[in-house]
Parts: C-alpha cells; sequence; structure tokens
C-alpha cells in the first residue's frame, strides 16, 4: 500500500467513524431539540475571518481561531503565536476570544485559549415586579481550553482540546469539563482538504447558588405553623455537542492544480455542521486573495434561524520579520440587525 493510500485510509477512518459516533448521540428528528443545551457561547462563530466566509473553516482553519473550530489546524502554527478577537453582538451582548499557540516538537503544537461572553446588565422581574424590582443581574460565560495537535503526516493532522466551561446567571453557576477532536486531510487530488471537528463532549451538570433556598409551607391548611427550609432541585445538562465536516479547494492560486496562478488565489469551501440541539445546517465561503496580502471574503448560512450573508477583509502584513494578520467580518443576522467582528494575530 502507498503512502498516499494509507493517509488517505487513515483520515477516512477518522472521518467516518466521527461522523457515526455523533449520528449515534443524535436523538429522533421529530422531537424538536432546541433549548436542551446549556452554554450556547461555545456555538457563537469565533475569529472575523471565519465570520466572513460563513463559518465554513473546518477544512481551511489555519490561525489560532482553530481552537475553536477544529483544534487540528493548530498545526499550522510555526512559531509562538498570539491570536485575539473581539464581537460586539445585538443587545449589549460582548463575546471575545484570546488564544496563544506554538510549535513544541517537530511535528507537536501546544495551544490555550479563552472564550468568554457578557450579558450586560438586565433588570430583575419578579411576580410581585414584573416591571422590574430594581435589581440588576448578569450572564456570564467563560471556556478556559488547552489544546494540542500533532502532524501524522504531511497530510494528515489530528488535535484535541480539554477545556473547562462555567456559565453563571446572576447568582446561580454550573460548571463542567468539555473535550473537543479534530483532523485536517490533504487528499492530494486537485488541491482538495478535508476537516472533521467533534465539540462539546461533556458530562452532565447542575446550576447552584443561594437563590434555590427557599422556605416553603409544608401544612398549607393550618395557619401559624412555621415553614420549612427547602432547596429547588435544578435539571441537569450537557454542552452543545456539535459534528463539523468540511471540504475545502483552492481553484486559482499558486498551490492549485486546476489554475496555478503565483499572484492571484480563489479559494471555496463549504461545511455541514450537525448540532445536537438544532437541525443540520450548511455553511458555504469564497474567499480572494492577492499576492497573499490582501484578501476578500463572503459567506452564507443554510437553514439558520437568522444568520445568512457575510463579508469580510484581511490584512497580511510582515513588521520587522513579525507577521501581523487583521480581519473584518460584517455579519447580517435578520432582525437582530448587522453584527461586526474584529480579529488580530502576530507572531513572535
Amino acid at each position: 500500500m502507498t503512502f498516499r493510500k494509507r493517509s488517505l485510509m487513515t483520515a477516512l477512518i477518522i472521518f467516518f467513524t466521527a461522523g457515526a459516533f455523533a449520528q449515534d448521540l443524535d436523538i429522533p428528528e421529530d422531537i424538536s431539540k432546541v433549548a436542551t443545551r446549556a452554554c450556547q457561547f461555545l456555538k457563537m462563530e469565533v475569529g472575523a475571518e471565519a465570520a466572513a466566509l460563513g463559518g465554513a473553516r473546518a477544512a481551511g482553519v489555519n490561525d489560532l481561531s482553530a481552537l475553536h473550530w477544529n483544534p487540528a489546524g493548530l498545526s499550522h502554527t510555526e512559531r509562538g503565536t498570539f491570536y485575539g478577537t473581539y464581537t460586539s453582538l445585538y443587545a449589549g451582548i460582548q463575546h471575545g476570544f484570546v488564544a496563544y499557540g506554538t510549535k513544541i516538537g517537530r511535528s507537536d503544537y501546544l495551544g490555550v485559549s479563552i472564550t468568554y461572553l457578557n450579558s450586560g446588565e438586565m433588570e430583575v422581574t419578579t411576580l410581585e415586579f414584573p416591571e422590574g424590582s430594581g435589581e440588576f443581574f448578569t450572564v456570564s460565560d467563560l471556556a478556559l481550553g488547552l489544546s494540542y495537535s500533532r502532524k501524522l503526516t504531511d497530510r494528515l493532522s489530528v488535535g484535541g482540546t480539554v477545556k473547562f466551561i462555567n456559565e453563571t446567571i446572576w447568582r446561580e453557576s454550573a460548571s463542567t469539563f468539555g473535550f473537543d477532536i479534530g483532523s485536517q486531510f490533504d487528499t492530494g487530488i486537485k488541491g482538495v482538504q478535508l476537516g472533521m471537528s467533534i465539540t462539546n463532549f461533556s458530562t452532565k451538570f447542575k446550576f447552584d447558588g443561594p437563590d434555590l433556598n427557599i422556605d416553603v409551607d409544608t401544612d398549607p391548611v393550618y395557619e401559624g405553623n412555621p415553614d420549612t427550609e427547602a432547596r429547588l432541585n435544578t435539571g441537569e445538562w450537557s454542552l452543545p455537542l456539535v459534528f463539523r465536516l468540511g471540504i475545502m479547494v483552492d481553484l486559482l492560486g499558486p498551490e492549485s492544480e486546476i489554475m496555478p496562478d503565483p499572484a492571484h488565489r480563489l479559494t471555496l469551501s463549504f461545511d455541514a455542521n450537525d448540532p445536537l440541539d438544532h437541525f443540520l445546517r450548511f455553511n458555504a465561503g469564497m474567499e480572494y486573495s492577492f499576492r497573499e496580502m490582501l484578501a476578500l471574503r463572503a459567506g452564507y448560512r443554510i437553514n439558520y434561524d437568522q444568520a445568512g450573508f457575510s463579508a469580510g477583509i484581511g490584512l497580511d502584513l510582515d513588521l520587522n520579520s513579525l507577521p501581523l494578520n487583521i480581519d473584518y467580518a460584517i455579519v447580517n443576522y435578520g432582525i437582530l440587525g448587522v453584527v461586526n467582528q474584529v480579529s488580530i494575530q502576530i507572531g513572535l
């Protein structure tokens, strides 16, 4: 068996085994899966490049946003690199991601990441004060991740992430550990590249906090009997597991086998992502790059509730031998409005 055939067989085993496993975890299609998972911030798009490309990044992600999309993409990091992205969402919600990655061996790579979300202040409403009690609360989310990637061959990379996740709603909070796995494979066929990831494996967890303590009248028939101290029991939740499979090809470019061109590159990418708490969705993106310095991007999301068209621009600079990447994206979320995202990556 040739080297190329062995690589292809290894990649297909990884792709289809993971896909079958994700399918087994699914629930019947005639039952709505919406609102059956906690920590929805883990499904939000990270990185302006990915956002501009409609979220189609499983196969082609090569910056440190890979720690969110597909940890196998960490293997593109050849030097110590910092990455940061920020999104000002609708309704005053703020979302951000920062990461550091580096090469630690001949074929080994290590990365750390922090993802956060903050809802901003919202007024507390109760049955007694439906217009507001005068108190305010926030919803905050945090994920701390440690990622490892390895190049098994010059065509196949695999990676994994272990992460600690915390979600806090007012004075109640819940924490758990999650796991991601992924792979990227250069097929060697007309420049086609494949990517697979399964993100947010987790055990079940519960919310806990002081507001779950209540006083209950255990015998309301009789007046004057003292209330009994009790505690509300919350339901168990899991993280929003997502299976993502992607394909990418350079139609035009220096490495294209279809239309080679030293100065111009045109890349198409397509993802299918199947979240356990939603319907199967699709992502499509297109990127034009001039001399790998200036990139124009566009993308579209299919079967999403509101998100649809997106666009963006990227600039790759070399400042005294320090690579600097600046990306910007604008995403149309329908009735929720337009969202802007900015990302910066710098190598050391």
